[in-house]
């Protein structure tokens, strides 16, 4: 038998093997090589790496995501996914089932757990790949805390600015009104031993940060007695803010005073800073003081103990340093008898009252008054008057006017239109029912007979430059407050 053939395949095939194991060794090498290259790369890269099996455990973990976690390699991958997430975060389970079934992978935002029980935030990204021949997980662990302080306090810089930005924008829209509504005159006019003794009690008061109360007839000028408190006051560098409570409605008045967020009620679509917030580190005047709700009396209050209040609609206590100047034409003790007003607020109000004299009291200043009108009124009306009659004059320094400077006021604008150019004529206001030098008609009457007759000059228009309510001084709203009030309506 012939052997040789046999010999011969024999090593044909075991040459073949030696080399398909040469090819094997080279291949095993050449794996050797790149595992060993993978395992420098997973182990040197800067983002904390992971791989998890399908039901979420940690099979694998680089140095970084070690030290990122503060485990040790054989406890960190004892530990799940599960484990390592904060529980408000665990809904993102879901998230990244449904991403990865339908792309493949998946990213998101997340806060993790440390072994000592801190918190810090992620950006997670992960991509399914097969490991062990098996469906795995390899996720890129990013620590983002510092960027998410950043962006915080990005946050709440561009909050601040943006409060800032509101309250400039509602200062500089009350300067606005401010500037046109203000006070005609920039000094106090008067010699008499009455406005003295006021004004004695406004430098007095001036310089502390005590409330003040100024009590006085309507027209006496109490607004201007407040602005003069603050521009003595060291508060004076910011501007004053004024708030007539009798010419906001009830249903607004909170909302005005305190400031609302957006939602707060019906038509509260944006969020807006109140007259107390803008007022801070300066004074707020309250007008008409006597005509706050009942239900906004204790929050007053609480300011004025506190310096605390929340806008509507919030929950936010905020902080402010407000100095209050209230004023009222009507008696507050009695309101409080009556039930309308609090005692505790009333006595908070009236820690420095100034009563401020009606006109009446101090006729020698009439003159004064009459001749500071005629000027301010010729510039406008571009009329020169040179002389007033004698007896004029003391007609109206007998005139009781009820309705005080702001009624002498008008009654001298009047006459400016009437009069030519020389010499005043003067129509002093009829008086009806009793006589002019009783005082015992009501206030009210005047005043109702007073508007009604500037509103028939006027053809009964109420806003715009020649309306009534410019005429009267008063905001158009004011006026029309008062109208309501006074039950004047408009004849058919």
């Amino acid at each position: 038998m012939n052997t040789k053939p046999i010999y011969e395949e024999l090593i044909r095939k075991n040459r073949e093997l030696e080399k398909e194991a040469l090819r094997c060794r080279q291949m095993e090498k050449a794996l050797r090589t790149k595992e060993s290259q993978y395992r420098k790369i997973f182990d040197s890269a800067m983002d904390g790496l992971l791989i998890f099996d399908r039901q979420g455990r940690i099979v694998e973990a680089n140095p970084q995501a070690c030290r990122m976690y503060g485990y040790t390699h054989a406890e960190l991958t004892a530990l799940s996914r599960e484990d390592l997430m904060h529980p408000d975060y665990h809904y993102l389970f879901e998230v990244f089932r449904k991403e990865t079934k339908a792309k493949g992978m998946f990213s998101a935002e997340s806060k993790d757990l440390k072994k000592d029980g801190t918190h810090f935030y992620i950006e997670i990204r992960g991509t399914e790949f097969n490991y062990n021949d098996r469906k795995h997980v390899l996720a890129i662990v990013r620590d983002v805390t510092e960027r998410k302080r950043t962006e915080e306090s990005l946050r709440e810089a561009l909050s601040s600015i943006e409060q800032l930005k509101e309250r400039l924008e509602s200062e500089n829209v009350y300067l606005r009104e401010e500037i046109e509504l203000r006070y005609q005159h920039k000094e106090i006019i008067g010699q008499s031993e009455a406005i003295r003794r006021t004004l004695n009690q406004v430098e007095r008061v001036a310089e502390t940060a005590a409330t003040v109360l100024l009590i006085g007839e309507t027209g006496t000028g109490k607004e201007l007695l407040a602005r003069a408190i603050h521009r003595l006051s060291p508060r004076r560098g910011k501007s004053m803010v004024t708030v007539n409570c009798a010419a906001i409605p009830a249903s607004l008045m909170e909302s005005e005073l305190f400031g609302h967020e957006k939602g707060a009620f019906t038509h509260a679509y944006a969020r807006q800073i109140g007259r107390f917030e803008i007022a801070n580190g300066s004074t707020l005047f309250l007008d008409e003081i006597s005509e706050l709700p009942p239900e906004l009396q204790a929050k007053l209050l609480r300011v004025l103990q506190d310096g605390e209040f929340e806008r509507l609609g919030s929950s936010r206590t905020i902080q402010v340093d407000v100095r209050i100047i209230a004023a009222t034409n009507k008696d507050l003790s009695q309101a409080v008898e009556d039930g309308r007003f609090r005692e505790d607020l009333f006595y908070r109000l009236n820690v420095f009252p100034i009563v401020v004299p009606p006109l009446r009291e101090r006729r020698e200043d009439i003159p004064l008054f009459v001749w500071e009108f005629v000027r301010e009124f010729g510039k406008v009306m571009g009329k020169h008057i040179e002389t007033i009659n004698r007896k004029t004059m003391e007609a109206l320094q007998l005139y009781p006017w009820p309705g005080n400077v702001r009624e002498l006021r008008n009654v001298v604008e009047r006459a400016m239109i009437l009069s030519g150019h020389g010499t005043l004529l003067v129509e002093l206001p009829a008086q009806k029912g009793p006589d002019v030098t009783s005082e015992l008609f009501r206030l009210e009457d005047v005043e109702r007979q007073h508007i009604i007759d500037i509103l028939v000059r006027t053809g009964w228009r109420v806003r715009g430059k020649n309306g009534a309510a410019g005429i009267l001084g008063l905001k158009p709203s004011t006026l029309e407050s008062k109208m309501k009030k006074l039950g004047i309506r408009r004849p058919d």
